[in-house]
């Protein structure tokens, strides 16, 4: 049986009331339901599928790049830009079609004839090119990172076309964040950041507190504000200090963290630094695709191997990093054994380290560190009550929707870290031939898996 809509979808017959809903959103009295699709609902109760009133918003409305930059805008406060981003791509791309001779539309692509010469660009097509802009600008600042593929598509159309906003943009940005936002100099410091290339570029003169805590308050302010959110920061200075763990993409936030750890009177802005930016899914672009890198990472670091006192930041860290495609991480564990052992505290950092990737390797530093029966003492406790421990309430309702027992879970996590710890089981055998005998007897325990 098809389901009833509780909300309309034609236009036919509802053209009143949907420009009700145009006049409602560009006056801020739109609502938009919770209840799936989430259409837009008047005060007086109506609703109406977003998609349509878009479809009727490019019907009756002409052309204007500031009326139509005002209303998407409206809409993005609204719903939030994922809610149209693709019919509006659709809708813009269909228009192009039209005010464009040399560019044909076919199954959601645009294909421009490069035998046809192109003409001087009309008003309309100059901000027909411009609104395609702010909607690639769109993608880069609210959509997932890896929609800069689609913006770049939009602006290499935009140049094909003739419009200069591109080079414009490149330059300058898109004039959207205050420039004393995105600018900051002085004798110490030069900082430049541009919002459509999503660069930070800082050059500092000195490596004193006071220069690092100018580039820590400049950082912070600007990424809370409407800068994009998987971004580059490109750093030069004199002296600069490395994190003590190898193997880290070579980045200018590697080292401007590695220098500003060292001043305790930072910390705090570090901390609200991480705290703005550690998102799932977001990453540093000035590093290479295949060493995926969340932004905080570096920061996380350096506060980490600081002090134990930030465990929990690290804990914090490891439960919201993506496993799935990040494991430039997985460099860390070693320097943080180093760092500081193996006790009831610094366990659980290094267990939620290992859940925090698909699977980390084995190495055989490792194992000196997990040798002891006091560490091994350490180990059954939380294999015993390693929901518990390492459970998040997230994770506890992952399991339940999609049907795996929690039990299930902790045993194949716990197999994770054995691996992780110990190698292949199969090496067990010689790797505890020395070992007293309760030591022995813990490891035996650590292995049997619950029946």
């Amino acid at each position: 049986m098809k389901r009833e809509l509780d909300y309309l979808v034609k236009i036919e017959g509802n053209e009143a009331l949907l420009d009700r809903f145009i006049e409602a959103i560009f006056n801020n009295t739109c609502l938009i339901a919770d209840d799936y699709p989430s259409p837009y609902v008047l005060e007086s109760g109506e609703r109406f599928y977003n998609g349509t009133v878009i479809d009727y918003f490019f019907q009756t409305t002409p052309f204007s790049e500031e009326r139509y930059t005002a209303f998407f805008e409206k809409l993005r406060a609204l719903s939030g830009f994922n809610s149209y981003y693709y019919t509006l791509g659709e809708k813009l791309k269909k228009l192009i079609s039209t005010v464009f001779p040399q560019v044909s539309y076919k199954d959601s692509s645009l294909k421009v004839d490069t035998k046809q010469e192109p003409l001087p660009l009309t008003q309309e097509q100059d901000e027909i090119l411009r609104f395609l802009c702010y909607l690639a600008i769109g993608h880069i600042k609210y959509d997932a990172s890896y929609a800069t593929i689609t913006a770049n598509k939009y602006f290499n159309l935009a140049k094909r076309l003739g419009s200069k906003r591109v080079d414009e943009l490149y330059q300058y940005g898109a004039g959207t964040i205050a420039n004393d936002i995105l600018v900051f100099q002085d004798k110490q410091v030069d900082c430049i950041a541009n919002d459509v290339t999503a660069t930070i570029r800082i050059k500092v003169q000195d490596d004193t507190e006071q220069t690092y805590r100018k580039v820590l308050t400049y950082i912070n302010k600007l990424l809370k504000d409407d800068f994009p959110k998987s971004y580059a920061i490109e750093f030069e200075g004199p002296n600069l200090k490395d994190l003590k763990v190898d193997n880290l993409p070579e980045c200018g936030q590697r080292y401007l963290f590695a220098t500003a750890v060292q001043y305790e009177a930072l910390h705090p802005l570090m901390i609200e630094y991480i705290n703005t930016v550690m998102r799932k899914w977001e990453w540093y672009t000035n590093v290479d695709e295949e060493v995926c890198t969340m932004p905080s990472t570096f920061a996380v670091m350096a506060l980490g191997l600081w002090d134990r006192r930030y465990f929990n930041l690290l804990i914090n860290y490891y439960h919201i990093v993506d496993g799935d495609h990040q494991y430039v991480h997985q460099n860390y564990t070693l320097p943080f054994l180093q760092k500081y052992g193996i006790d009831a505290e610094s366990i659980k950092v290094y267990i939620q380290g290992v859940l925090s990737m698909q699977e980390q390797p084995h190495e055989g530093a490792y194992t000196a560190y997990f040798a002891s029966t006091e560490v091994l003492k350490l180990l059954l406790d939380s294999k015993e009550h390693f929901a518990t421990y390492y459970f998040s309430a997230e994770d506890l309702e992952d399991f339940e929707d999609s049907g795996n027992e929690v039990e299930e879970m902790a045993e194949y996590c716990w197999e994770n870290v054995m691996y992780t710890t110990f190698g292949l089981a199969d090496n067990y055998p010689a790797l505890t031939q020395d070992w007293s005998t309760e030591a022995i007897t813990l490891f035996k325990q650590l292995t049997e898996t619950t029946e």
